[in-house]
């Protein structure tokens, strides 16, 4: 009796901690958002651009930071982007994204890659 108890409980954690739910990208990045120096944003086909402006930066994020991202369907890898994204607090990369996932169980939207092409073309 005992031992069924435990494997039950092993089986509800389990089952918890599998279920991901709804996130913003405020709620998915790991630190504090205000606290981004630079972007670095690498479109597909190669080319690199570096944002270090802090009012672009700053207004960039809160224009992304209440985007929802939904928990992966599918986890097979996806392979090329149409963006990838670099996030640094001075030095330190602090988040890494690209347009095909989200800290590898998120799936990005169609907002946040409006959003990218815009940092990207306008900067």
């Amino acid at each position: 009796m005992k031992t069924k108890v435990i494997v039950v409980l092993i089986l509800l954690v389990f089952t918890i901690a599998c279920q991901r739910k709804t996130m913003t990208f405020e709620e998915v990045y790991p630190g504090n958002l205000s606290d981004v120096t630079k972007i670095e944003i690498r479109h597909g086909g190669g080319e690199l651009k570096t944002v270090i402006d802090q009012m672009v930066i700053e207004k960039w994020l809160t224009e992304i930071k209440d985007i929802s991202f939904i928990p992966k369907k599918n986890h097979e890898k996806i392979k090329g982007y149409l963006y990838a994204v670099n996030l640094y607090e001075g030095e330190t990369l602090t988040f890494s994204f690209t347009t095909t996932e989200i800290n590898d169980n998120y799936e990005v939207n169609e907002a946040l890659i409006q959003k990218l092409e815009e940092l990207f073309v306008d900067n």
